[in-house]
């Protein structure tokens, strides 16, 4: 389809706008303009755009200029204008986590869901949800994100395969449309957390980032297959989550991995099946693990190593275990001048990144020629209306 140019750079302009809002918090008309080289009357027309349409507010006013004057007026993002859902589903547990407009996180909720079917699984934490925001939040909902384990077509929203789900070539995003009409995006959960920290972590927001989530499958399941400790890997690539030419970027496997074999290392089942609570099958599979990412973040230039997830919520621990078991990593993080960063607040990284990968499109200028899915600021608007009581 024709790119209308107009229509593009009334988006783009409005996109760096808000933006520059929501990177800032509170941000005056003349900070906007002088930040991105815009003209102030393009600034004015947008803002005025943009608080006609509930999308801004106007704050309070900042210190009075050096040079004396009128004190300009601090603008902020608008939380009542909408919310963005998170749903990280795993074979054993959920995360749900509801993100206000501006990125805050306004309630969330963890558990298990037993012996359920993938689908029974989608429904099930779609009505949780929605429980949750008719009674905590009752903001339009804009958005609608999965975090999944598997390879995910982030643009179609197709599980091309989740091994940990038994299931492929299944788009979980019509699979939802048939009865919730919202927009729907479907990401690899490991990709969710990196998209968190490209927000979090915003002096490193446009550099070279490997993104580690580790999580113990100790819960029943339906297939009952989950074995010991699993790893998810996410890639930032100057300040963007990299996909691949297949969507398996972050798709890992160990050193000792062989075809054929379902698990991410070649160490025989009855030793993953120990790691939880066997320190030394724990040192084995850390030891596999770790040793396989030498080549890596030489090769690639990380910036920094960020590690999430129980297994790492020690730091002290990991540590230790890095200089007794793979000095080599120390030396070569070393070498490449990466920094380590140990994240373990909570375990809803996966949720949490999934909205908030929403969010982050959604206040960044897209590629001229990209075919993005992101809804225009006109549509976004005209649909959180729509969801307002008259």
């Amino acid at each position: 389809m024709p790119i209308n140019n107009n229509i593009f750079q009334k988006n783009a302009n409005t996109a760096l706008v808000t933006q520059a809002i929501w990177l800032s918090g509170e941000v005056s008309r003349v900070d906007i303009s002088r930040s991105l080289h815009l003209y102030r009357s393009t600034v004015t027309n947008i803002i005025s755009f943009l608080l006609d349409s509930g999308v801004v507010l106007e704050g309070e006013t900042s210190s009075s200029p050096s040079q004396g004057g009128r004190k300009p007026i601090l603008l902020k993002l608008n939380d009542n204008f909408g919310c963005v859902f998170g749903i990280d589903i795993q074979p054993s547990h959920y995360r749900l986590s509801i993100l206000s407009f501006s990125g805050k996180t306004l309630c969330e909720e963890k558990g298990s869901l037993g012996e359920l079917s993938f689908e029974e699984m989608v429904w099930t934490l779609l009505n949780k949800i929605f429980t949750i925001h008719k009674e905590q939040v009752n903001t339009p909902v804009l958005a609608i994100c999965f975090s999944i384990p598997g390879v995910i077509n982030n643009q179609t929203g197709e599980i091309i395969y989740s091994n940990p789900f038994k299931i492929g070539k299944f788009n979980i995003r019509n699979f939802v449309k048939t009865k919730y009409n919202y927009p729907i995006y479907v990401e690899n959960d490991a990709n969710c957390a990196a998209w968190l920290d490209i927000v979090k972590y915003e002096d490193h927001r446009d550099e070279n980032m490997l993104v580690l989530v580790g999580d113990y499958h100790e819960d029943t399941n339906l297939f009952n297959d989950r074995i010991g400790i699993g790893l998810g890997i996410g890639v930032v690539i100057d300040g963007k989550v990299y996909h691949g030419s297949h969507f398996k970027a972050g798709e890992f496997c160990s050193i000792s991995w062989y075809k054929g074999n379902e698990t991410q290392n070649g160490i025989p089942i009855d030793v993953l099946k120990r790691t939880i609570e066997d320190e030394d099958a724990y040192y084995k599979w850390f030891s596999d693990t770790m040793i396989s990412f030498v080549p890596m973040i030489s090769v690639m230039d990380f910036k920094t190593m960020i590690f999430h997830g129980k297994p790492f919520s020690n730091k002290e621990k990991v540590m230790q275990t890095i200089k007794q078991i793979t000095p080599t990593l120390l030396d070569v993080l070393e070498f490449a001048g990466t920094n380590i960063v140990f994240d373990y607040e909570n375990d809803m990284v996966g949720a949490k990144g999934a909205a908030m990968m929403f969010l982050s499109r959604l206040f960044s200028v897209p590629e001229l020629m990209e075919n993005s899915d992101i809804p225009t600021w006109d549509e976004l608007i005209l649909f959180a209306n729509s969801q307002k009581v008259k």
